[in-house]
């Protein structure tokens, strides 16, 4: 009789390979094209590619030259060149060799060798919308970040034992990274309305969402509890935001921080839900600066670095008093390093750490609701007090329930 894992290993690749096969066949159909090979073709690669390390037979050479000349042949018959489906059905049969090997590993392979392949559309949305200038900054970044990363010295290089240059920079490229998904998502659905650019403003940047819809609300009073909904949104956004770098850097201060920031962040939701009542669809561009520009990348290790000496000598020198003081100071212009700062101290206890990021939070809402005072119309700022009213409420009575537990 056949083994159950023997079995089990087969049809798992008769299926993987049927499923890229099948993505690959449906994109020629859409595109009215044809093409190398198909679901069936691809689904008897992916056997061969298990069978070749079941039976201890390399044909990896035999299968890579067939496809070579499979190739050749379409490319003289066809106008088009492209090679995706050629590299597709390599990597199926490589796939069917990992799944003699690990299982697992092959499903979570060909789950994103099918997501590569379903976003090429994406992708040239993406390019249309975002300027040569931009792609140029990014590409910058990641070179110098590639480049300089590896040779940062990993300890402390300061007579306080407090800054680490390749940590700093690392927390750079995390904190620049969440902001480039809410950038290039920001970007290719500005178009969509107010509140799905509010919301994803919340991942670039809620203070410059805070401020832009301020103003829109100032030149058009009538707009304002939209643009009000856009800024709680983006807001709401920040509260999730904080609470993701914390789980990044420190898991177990995540568990205890969940209650007031995710409070906090559903219960902004629920207002904006009820006030969205009678609102409506506004559309509402916003130009953020690209995350991944090196000198605002440079910009905000600096920021990074003040931060994590304020706070050392803060809680040094004034104890738990100096750390509430520097989280208020350093909120008022950015939540990202103050909370990151918190959660890399091993030194202080978690409800000290909680209450410090807190503090930073509140501070930073208390900034954007002076700009939308400054900037936005009346009725706009009215609406935002009351989200932030309602949000820092849910922050405190969070804290509180901590407190209890802990």
């Amino acid at each position: 009789m056949i083994e159950y894992s023997l079995a089990t290993h087969i049809v798992l690749s008769l299926i993987i390979g049927f499923i890229i096969g099948l993505q690959r066949e449906l994109n020629n159909i859409y595109n009215n094209k044809k093409d190398l090979a198909g679901s069936r073709t691809f689904a008897l690669v992916a056997l061969m590619g298990y069978l070749s390390v079941f039976l201890n037979i390399d044909i990896f050479l035999g299968v890579v030259s067939l496809v070579g000349v499979g190739y050749y042949i379409n490319a003289i018959k066809s106008e088009h060149k492209g090679i995706t489906t050629e590299v597709s059905l390599i990597l199926t049969y490589l796939l069917g060799m990992v799944i003699a090997k690990d299982e697992v590993l092959g499903i979570f392979v060909a789950i994103l060798v099918v997501f590569i392949l379903n976003i090429k559309d994406k992708l040239v949305e993406i390019e249309k919308r975002i300027d040569k200038e931009e792609v140029n900054a990014t590409v910058i970044f990641l070179l110098i970040t590639l480049t300089i990363l590896p040779i940062l010295p990993n300890d402390t290089i300061d007579q306080w034992d407090l800054i680490n240059p390749y940590k700093i920079w690392l927390f750079v490229v995390l904190v620049s990274s969440i902001s480039f998904v809410g950038y290039i998502l920001s970007k290719i659905y500005s178009d969509k309305g107010i509140y799905i650019t509010g919301f994803l403003g919340g991942l670039a940047s809620s203070t410059a969402t805070t401020m832009i819809f301020s103003k829109r609300s100032k030149d058009n009073e009538s707009l304002s509890k939209e643009t009000a909904i856009g800024i709680g949104l983006a807001n709401s956004m920040m509260f999730f935001r904080v609470f993701v770098l914390v789980l990044i850097f420190n898991p177990l201060l995540a568990k205890l921080i969940v209650a007031p920031f995710i409070l906090a962040s559903i219960s902004g939701f629920l207002y904006l839900y009820t006030l969205s009542s009678g609102a409506r669809v506004v559309k509402q561009k916003i130009e953020f600066t690209n995350p991944f520009d090196v000198f605002e990348s440079i910009k905000f290790g600096l920021i990074f670095g003040i931060v994590f000496i304020s706070i050392e000598l803060g809680y040094e020198y004034l104890g738990n008093e100096g750390l509430y003081i520097v989280s208020l100071v350093a909120g008022l212009s950015d939540v990202d390093a103050i909370t990151i700062a918190i959660s890399e101290m091993k030194n202080i206890t978690a409800s000290i750490a909680i209450f410090s990021i807190i503090v930073a939070s509140i501070s930073n809402q208390i900034s954007k609701l002076i700009y939308s005072f400054f900037l936005g119309s009346i009725e706009n700022f009215k609406y935002f007090a009351i989200f932030n009213a309602i949000t820092i409420t849910a922050l405190l009575v969070g804290y509180l329930l901590v407190t209890i537990i802990v």
